[in-house]
């Protein structure tokens, strides 16, 4: 529903941009005012609502991502011949100190 909504949005801000170019002219007429005023309103409502919908494709782009990496490369990682990176743990045991006296 949200991808409709981001579809729509931008959408409708081409149509009142198409529009408002298109019918621009230097009148000062009332009704030309609030014409291109209502134009103007149109696409910041739109604009708004772009900024609204693209966190979700990002989201989507992120799960994407994390689907990839997380459980198919577990796999892929144990039988490829990629570097890995190793933990060391240099104190296995404890060392020895001698004492010198």
């Amino acid at each position: 529903m949200k991808i409709v909504s981001l579809l729509l949005s931008i959408f409708v801000f081409g149509i009142a941009a198409y529009f408002f170019v298109t019918d621009f002219r230097n009148s000062f007429e009332l009704n030309y005012i609030i014409y291109m005023l209502l134009l103007l309103i149109l696409m910041s409502i739109c604009v708004v609502g772009v900024m609204i919908n693209i966190p979700l494709l990002i989201r989507e782009k992120r799960k994407m991502n994390v689907f990839l990496y997380h459980s198919f490369s577990k796999k892929y990682a144990a039988n490829s011949r990629r570097i890995r990176l190793k933990k060391h743990n240099y104190f296995k045991e404890e060392p020895n100190y001698q004492d010198t006296f």
